[in-house]
């Protein structure tokens, strides 16, 4: 349940950063991705669709770019909210979060987060 509003959140700060960070908008400006955040087992998740500087959020997880696959949503929770870094590299290495797809597209999301925040 914390995953699935953790998913929420985020889908509000993307909305909100798109409006009124500039440097988020300009690095979004151009670009067409659509990328997933989902548990293992499929029975949560949340898609974020960014297209020409706007963002959007589906529960359709078909056809993405990349996907952040987590073991569970309460890693994905830990982790996530955490905002470290090093947590996700933790993660990955203990294959407890799986990047599926694009890995280029993977980092480009996550680079769009740390510029979300700024």
């Amino acid at each position: 349940m914390k995953f699935k509003l953790l998913l929420f959140i985020l889908s509000n700060k993307l909305r909100q950063a798109e409006k009124k960070n500039p440097v988020f908008k300009e690095f979004i400006k151009h670009k067409d991705v659509k990328v997933t955040m989902k548990t293992a087992d499929g029975r949560m998740g949340r898609a974020f669709i960014i297209k020409n500087g706007s963002v959007k959020s589906s529960g359709n997880l078909a056809g993405a770019d990349a996907t952040f696959v987590w073991v569970d949503g309460n890693t994905a929770f830990a982790v996530m909210s955490a905002g470290e870094d090093e947590a996700f590299i933790a993660a990955m290495t203990e294959k407890k979060l799986i990047a599926e797809g694009d890995f280029k597209e993977f980092i480009w999301f996550l680079s769009a987060l740390g510029k979300m925040a700024a």
